[in-house]
């Protein structure tokens, strides 16, 4: 088979179980995704919509794309800018966030997608909601 006949294979398989193929979910084995019943796992990388990335879970160094954020601390009005390599955040929801030069590590929502950030993120751990995050950070 050839690369396009499986783009083919991979969108129609993807509309019988209406999905809407991705060019940005992750197919590999080193990130989770998003599975139906709601919990992440690499096995549910499937290149769909549906199946949104959350970064490398394998704590192997991957090389590749940058994403900036604006972000706002939770119960504080500090807003910053900030960068990861290869981890994308999903706007509105809240994440423990590393610093990776500065004592400003903690909670933080995340208010919008931003063209550049200075402040470098080592590492973004989902939460429910800020009590969720401050209650176990």
């Amino acid at each position: 088979m050839v690369k396009e006949d499986l783009i083919v294979l991979r969108r129609s398989n993807m509309a019988r179980n209406n999905k809407t193929p991705s060019r940005t979910s992750p197919k590999s084995s080193r990130r989770g995704c998003l599975c139906k019943n709601g919990t992440y796992s690499t096995k549910c990388c499937d290149g769909s919509l549906q199946a949104q990335g959350i970064g490398n879970i394998s704590g192997e160094a991957i090389v590749g794309d940058e994403y900036y954020y604006r972000v706002q601390r939770c119960g504080h009005n500090m807003k910053k800018e900030i960068h990861l390599h290869d981890t994308q955040l999903i706007v509105g929801n809240v994440y423990y966030l590393e610093f990776e030069n500065s004592g400003h590590s903690n909670c933080y929502t995340v208010l919008n997608v931003a063209s550049s950030g200075e402040n470098h993120i080592e590492s973004a751990t989902l939460y429910d909601d800020c009590d969720a995050c401050t209650a176990a950070n």
